[in-house]
Protein backbone atom coordinates (compact mmCIF):
# COMPACT_ATOMS: atom_id res chain seq x y z
CA UNK A 1 0.00 0.00 0.00
CA UNK A 2 2.92 2.41 0.69
CA UNK A 3 4.33 1.33 -3.12
CA UNK A 4 0.65 2.37 -4.57
CA UNK A 5 0.52 5.50 -2.45
CA UNK A 6 4.19 6.74 -3.98
CA UNK A 7 2.71 5.68 -6.94
CA UNK A 8 -0.72 7.28 -7.07
CA UNK A 9 1.38 10.46 -5.53
CA UNK A 10 4.01 9.58 -8.19
CA UNK A 11 1.15 9.70 -11.11
CA UNK A 12 -0.74 12.81 -9.87
CA UNK A 13 2.72 14.50 -9.70
CA UNK A 14 3.79 13.66 -13.00
CA UNK A 15 0.42 14.26 -14.18
CA UNK A 16 0.13 18.09 -12.14
CA UNK A 17 3.81 18.52 -13.33
CA UNK A 18 3.43 18.09 -17.17
CA UNK A 19 -0.21 19.96 -16.66
CA UNK A 20 1.31 23.00 -15.23
CA UNK A 21 4.18 22.78 -18.05
CA UNK A 22 1.49 22.26 -20.71
CA UNK A 23 -0.31 25.28 -19.09
CA UNK A 24 2.60 27.52 -18.70
CA UNK A 25 3.38 26.80 -22.43
CA UNK A 26 -0.14 27.76 -23.20
CA UNK A 27 -0.46 30.69 -21.79
CA UNK A 28 3.63 32.18 -22.86
CA UNK A 29 2.55 31.14 -26.09
CA UNK A 30 -0.82 32.91 -26.61
CA UNK A 31 -0.81 35.16 -23.84
CA UNK A 32 2.78 36.57 -22.78
CA UNK A 33 4.23 36.79 -26.44
CA UNK A 34 0.99 38.94 -27.50
CA UNK A 35 1.65 41.33 -24.42
CA UNK A 36 5.43 41.16 -24.66
CA UNK A 37 4.87 42.11 -28.44
CA UNK A 38 2.66 44.65 -27.83
CA UNK A 39 4.35 45.96 -25.28
CA UNK A 40 7.60 45.84 -27.64
CA UNK A 41 5.45 47.78 -30.47
CA UNK A 42 4.60 50.39 -27.50
CA UNK A 43 8.19 50.88 -26.61
CA UNK A 44 9.14 51.38 -30.27
CA UNK A 45 6.49 53.94 -30.95
CA UNK A 46 6.79 55.93 -27.75
CA UNK A 47 10.72 55.27 -28.87
CA UNK A 48 9.94 56.93 -32.60
CA UNK A 49 7.66 59.38 -31.03
CA UNK A 50 10.42 60.67 -28.86
CA UNK A 51 13.07 60.69 -31.26
CA UNK A 52 10.56 62.59 -33.87
CA UNK A 53 9.95 65.32 -30.98
CA UNK A 54 13.45 65.52 -30.04
CA UNK A 55 14.20 66.29 -34.04
CA UNK A 56 10.86 68.92 -33.86
CA UNK A 57 13.07 70.32 -30.81
CA UNK A 58 16.51 70.52 -32.35
CA UNK A 59 14.94 71.88 -35.66
CA UNK A 60 12.77 74.47 -33.50
CA UNK A 61 15.76 75.78 -32.11
CA UNK A 62 17.30 76.13 -34.61
CA UNK A 63 14.56 78.29 -36.76
CA UNK A 64 15.09 80.04 -33.02
CA UNK A 65 18.64 80.54 -33.80
CA UNK A 66 18.22 81.67 -37.48
CA UNK A 67 15.07 83.98 -36.39
CA UNK A 68 17.24 85.65 -34.00
CA UNK A 69 20.48 85.92 -36.11
CA UNK A 70 17.98 87.39 -38.65
CA UNK A 71 16.42 90.01 -36.23
CA UNK A 72 19.95 90.90 -34.96
CA UNK A 73 20.73 91.61 -39.12
CA UNK A 74 17.42 93.14 -39.53
CA UNK A 75 18.46 95.57 -36.40
CA UNK A 76 21.97 96.35 -37.49
CA UNK A 77 20.05 97.15 -41.25
CA UNK A 78 17.83 99.18 -39.70
CA UNK A 79 19.90 101.50 -37.81
CA UNK A 80 22.31 101.28 -40.52
CA UNK A 81 19.71 102.55 -42.98
CA UNK A 82 18.49 105.34 -40.28
CA UNK A 83 22.27 106.55 -39.96
CA UNK A 84 22.24 107.21 -43.74
CA UNK A 85 18.67 108.86 -43.65
CA UNK A 86 20.26 111.29 -41.22
CA UNK A 87 23.09 111.62 -43.18
CA UNK A 88 20.87 112.53 -46.14
CA UNK A 89 18.79 114.80 -44.49
CA UNK A 90 22.20 116.40 -43.18
CA UNK A 91 23.71 116.96 -46.91
CA UNK A 92 20.05 118.02 -48.40
CA UNK A 93 19.74 120.74 -45.18
CA UNK A 94 23.31 122.03 -46.33
CA UNK A 95 22.31 121.65 -49.86
CA UNK A 96 19.48 123.79 -49.61
CA UNK A 97 20.78 126.39 -46.76
CA UNK A 98 23.56 126.83 -49.05
CA UNK A 99 21.25 127.25 -52.09
CA UNK A 100 18.95 130.09 -50.10
CA UNK A 101 21.67 131.71 -49.35
CA UNK A 102 22.74 132.01 -52.53
CA UNK A 103 19.54 133.11 -53.44
CA UNK A 104 18.89 135.71 -50.98
CA UNK A 105 22.45 137.40 -52.24
CA UNK A 106 21.57 137.09 -55.78
CA UNK A 107 18.29 138.94 -54.80
CA UNK A 108 20.11 141.88 -52.59
CA UNK A 109 22.73 142.44 -54.88
CA UNK A 110 20.07 142.72 -57.35
CA UNK A 111 18.08 144.98 -55.29
CA UNK A 112 21.27 147.29 -54.56
CA UNK A 113 21.86 147.42 -58.20
CA UNK A 114 18.02 148.65 -58.90
CA UNK A 115 18.41 151.23 -56.23
CA UNK A 116 21.71 152.26 -57.57
CA UNK A 117 20.04 152.70 -60.97
CA UNK A 118 17.18 154.25 -59.84
CA UNK A 119 19.61 156.81 -58.05
CA UNK A 120 21.43 157.58 -60.89
CA UNK A 121 18.36 158.07 -62.79
CA UNK A 122 16.90 160.32 -59.87
CA UNK A 123 20.97 162.35 -60.28
CA UNK A 124 20.38 162.64 -63.92
CA UNK A 125 16.89 163.70 -63.96
CA UNK A 126 17.58 166.33 -61.11
CA UNK A 127 20.83 167.82 -63.07
CA UNK A 128 18.23 168.08 -66.57
CA UNK A 129 16.15 169.61 -64.13
CA UNK A 130 18.38 172.41 -62.63
CA UNK A 131 20.02 172.61 -65.92
CA UNK A 132 16.33 173.79 -67.60
CA UNK A 133 15.39 175.64 -64.41
CA UNK A 134 18.79 177.68 -64.45
CA UNK A 135 18.61 178.00 -68.39
CA UNK A 136 14.92 179.70 -67.68
CA UNK A 137 15.87 181.67 -65.34
CA UNK A 138 18.44 183.11 -66.91
CA UNK A 139 16.53 183.39 -70.09
CA UNK A 140 13.99 185.66 -67.86
CA UNK A 141 16.91 186.94 -66.82
CA UNK A 142 18.89 188.19 -69.70
CA UNK A 143 14.88 189.35 -71.45
CA UNK A 144 14.65 191.50 -68.88
CA UNK A 145 16.22 193.67 -66.21
CA UNK A 146 14.69 192.89 -62.85
CA UNK A 147 14.47 194.67 -60.04
CA UNK A 148 15.07 193.23 -57.00
CA UNK A 149 11.55 192.32 -55.93
CA UNK A 150 10.55 190.43 -59.47
CA UNK A 151 14.07 188.87 -58.91
CA UNK A 152 13.22 187.52 -55.97
CA UNK A 153 9.65 186.50 -57.39
CA UNK A 154 11.20 185.11 -60.32
CA UNK A 155 13.35 183.01 -57.93
CA UNK A 156 10.55 181.94 -55.59
CA UNK A 157 8.47 180.94 -58.78
CA UNK A 158 11.58 178.66 -60.28
CA UNK A 159 12.08 176.77 -56.40
CA UNK A 160 7.93 176.24 -56.20
CA UNK A 161 8.36 174.65 -59.81
CA UNK A 162 11.51 172.49 -59.02
CA UNK A 163 9.92 171.53 -55.88
CA UNK A 164 6.45 170.38 -57.46
CA UNK A 165 8.57 168.51 -59.84
CA UNK A 166 10.07 166.80 -57.21
CA UNK A 167 7.18 165.67 -55.36
CA UNK A 168 6.02 164.48 -58.86
CA UNK A 169 9.26 162.03 -59.18
CA UNK A 170 8.83 160.88 -55.45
Amino acid sequence: METTFILNHAYSYFFGLAAFLIAAFLISKLVVVPIIKALDAREAKIKAELDESEAAYQKAKDMQADLDKQLKGAEAKIAELMAESRRDGEEQKKTLVAQGSKEIEDMRTKALREIEAARYEAIVSLREEVAEISTTVAEKIVKQELDGGQYQTLVNATIDAFESRADELK
